[in-house]
């Protein structure tokens, strides 16, 4: 067992807590449980004494409450090490070699466009050879709502970022919204 299996139930009564023993820091947050309940600071350990000890519930309360400012900055640490690990990633691919990594945007653009334009025109030669269908074939548009919504939405972001990737490669400031709405 690790200490992300008691996640859930820690989560119930100690949110804050809850949620780091899932990520880097359940080990120490783990710790500190195990210290409070009396017991070894292993997951199997902890999670017999939630089950037995009757006062379990008001002591990972008390760990929250004891301990808020050092487990706020294990949040902090932990969402630090996740963000460094996405710039890192980002860097990587904006230093790529490899053609396929740096053109995956503008590829995903050109499939979500041919894909666009064969659907429509299925869908339009499918209601001009069958009419009598044209209710179903609505329907069936219907029904890839969402499926469009999210690849539209994917390349709406994905153009917006290639964007400001630009503006930054020539030394500008990327201009956002509020930026807009001020002039």
């Amino acid at each position: 067992m690790n200490w992300s299996f008691l996640k859930k139930t820690v989560g119930k009564v100690a949110p804050v807590a809850g949620s780091l023993l899932g990520g880097p820091a359940g080990g120490a947050v783990g710790g500190l449980i195990a210290s409070a309940l009396g017991v070894e600071a292993t997951p199997d350990a902890v999670a017999n004494a939630i089950e037995s000890d009757p006062d379990a519930v008001l002591k990972l309360r008390q760990v929250e409450t004891n301990h808020a400012e050092q487990m706020q900055r294990l949040q902090l640490e932990a969402e630090t090490a996740r963000l460094s690990q996405v710039n890192q990633t980002m860097r990587a691919e904006a230093a790529a070699s490899d053609p396929f990594v740096r053109r995956w945007r503008p590829m995903f653009g050109y499939a979500v466009a041919l894909t666009w334009v064969v659907q429509a025109s299925a869908i339009a030669y499918a209601m001009v050879a069958a009419p009598n269908n044209a209710a179903n074939i609505i329907n069936a548009v219907t029904a890839l709502t969402p499926m469009w919504g999210i690849a539209l939405a994917v390349l709406g972001i994905n153009v917006s970022k290639r964007s400001q990737d630009k503006q930054v490669a020539a030394g500008q400031q990327p201009s956002s919204i509020l930026n807009l709405l001020k002039r």
